[in-house]
């Protein structure tokens, strides 16, 4: 098990939020990904890392769509990228792994609505147009879940409410 050193200052990364570091004494924390996607992004030459806790697959006209950087999917994925540059990163170093795109409203709105599978598509296909794909992943199933980037090293862990962290 892996654990944050004492001096770690801890980012929350909210709903629709991105945040972005150089900073080796910062963790980037999305919790509670529910349906939500967590897309952890690291560039180990430049030391610069990102989360973005996107919310939806699209942006339907909403008023927060406009507010909030990773409120869904297309922009999210795009003020990442655009803030890890900015920072230094060279997209094509990226370690981008993700986790979320659960169905937690249960199983019949799961099939109703697929908010969960459809972040998961898009994004993909989203980050696949970019020449990136992700080396690893904990999506789907019924859990939430909480996603870390350990800026010093790195690292990206997931955990359940139910389950130690574990590395992707």
């Amino acid at each position: 098990m892996t654990t944050v050193p004492a001096t770690a200052r801890r980012i929350s990364v909210g709903i629709g939020q991105i945040a972005v570091s150089n900073n080796a004494a910062e963790v980037l924390v999305a919790y509670g990904l529910g349906s939500c996607v967590g897309v952890s992004a690291y560039d180990p030459v430049a030391h610069v890392g990102g989360l973005a806790h996107i919310l939806l697959p699209e942006s339907n006209g909403s008023a927060a769509a406009t507010r909030e950087p990773a409120w869904h999917a297309a922009a999210g994925v795009t003020n990442l990228l655009r803030d890890l540059t900015a920072l230094g990163a060279n997209p094509r170093r990226l370690v981008v792994k993700l986790a979320g795109g659960a169905a937690v409203l249960g199983e019949a709105n799961a099939a109703k609505f697929r908010i969960g599978e459809r972040n998961v598509e898009v994004i993909t296909e989203l980050l696949k147009q970019r020449n990136i794909r992700p080396c690893a992943t904990a999506l789907g199933g019924v859990k939430g879940r909480t996603i870390e980037l350990h800026l010093a090293s790195g690292k990206t862990l997931v955990r359940t409410a139910a389950s130690p962290a574990t590395e992707l």
